[in-house]
């Protein structure tokens, strides 16, 4: 295979063509609408312009060579998902069990191929290395653990992305899969340059622990295209394809906006206000998060209260 410097952190032809504007000139190259994620003005650019970093996957031997096997092999990956997206996917149609392996590996590697995910993994190893100076300074002895785990970070990330995609992959093939769908071309999910996230509404009122594959009411979501979203789920009894309203769909593109890292993707230039609120707009969930806040407020009152009382009868 060719040894490519140029590597998409998203991948640019079995991914974001999807999500290139309908309304393109013809003859003009076929681009997508990227947007800062601070801003609210989008430049067109093509997929393969967009997204990407130099050597972003490649390994080094020791002896200076670069090793392009992660980068190739993704690149099999997103082949043979872009084949089943096409053929299947594309037109609603049921998966056997080899596509559906596929499927679980190419959303397996989105959640853990992006930027987002690299600056996780090495700002934990930055608190490790840390916490390893600190010791060894308490205690007189070199700098060796904490420079092992320095030299390790180079390549951590790309190394977890190998061993973790079959796991995941494992953890993804027992779930429940459905296909979200719109209902017409009036609206269209958004991707963005982290587009495969977990979410667990059990947690949402809580900010001490965050969603896990093993966890009853997660979900791992990613947008496929602007009319196609794919949910995997463990107690949410959806399967195969099904079509969402279009308020869920503004909601979805929601949570695809707020759990975006620098860039969000879509179709169009044209926005929803609603996309980058924090809360949905649902009686429901905001008469629970009003409830939760009230409680909390309470609980930090009676706090200070009896905190108050324990430092005056000191």
């Amino acid at each position: 295979m060719s040894n490519p410097k140029n590597q998409h952190i998203i991948p640019a032809n079995a991914y974001l063509k999807q999500f290139v504007d309908p309304n393109t000139p013809k003859g003009h190259e076929p681009y997508v609408w990227i947007f800062e994620r601070d801003k609210r003005i989008g430049k067109k650019r093509a997929p393969k312009n967009i997204l990407s970093k130099t050597d972003f996957y490649t390994l080094k031997t020791k002896l200076g060579e670069k090793n392009y096997v992660i980068e190739n092999s993704l690149a099999e990956i997103e082949s043979r998902y872009a084949s089943i997206f096409e053929k299947k996917i594309k037109n609603k149609i049921p998966l056997d069990n080899s596509e559906h392996v596929i499927l679980c590996a190419f959303v397996s590697a989105m959640l853990q191929r992006t930027l987002k995910q690299k600056e996780n993994i090495e700002n934990f190893i930055d608190q490790i290395v840390d916490h390893a100076k600190q010791m060894e300074i308490a205690h007189g002895v070199p700098h060796k653990t904490s420079l092992e785990w320095e030299k390790e970070k180079e390549d951590a990330h790309k190394l977890s992305v190998v061993q973790m995609i079959p796991e995941i992959t494992k953890i993804l093939l027992q779930m429940n899969i459905a296909f979200l769908c719109t209902k017409n071309k009036r609206v269209s999910f958004i991707t963005s340059d982290s587009p495969a996230f977990l979410f667990n509404s059990k947690l949402q009122f809580q900010r001490f622990m965050g969603p896990g594959l093993g966890q009853k009411h997660v979900e791992v979501r990613l947008p496929l295209s602007p009319e196609i979203s794919v949910c995997f789920s463990w107690i949410n009894n959806l399967r195969g394809y099904i079509k969402l309203d279009e308020d869920m769909v503004h909601d979805w593109n929601r949570m695809v906006y707020g759990y975006s890292h620098q860039y969000f993707v879509a179709n169009s230039k044209k926005l929803k206000r609603r996309w980058f609120r924090r809360l949905p707009i649902d009686p429901v969930f905001l008469w629970r998060y009003l409830r939760y806040e009230i409680q909390q407020r309470v609980a930090r009152f009676k706090n200070r209260k009896q905190y108050g009382r324990y430092k005056r009868t000191k």
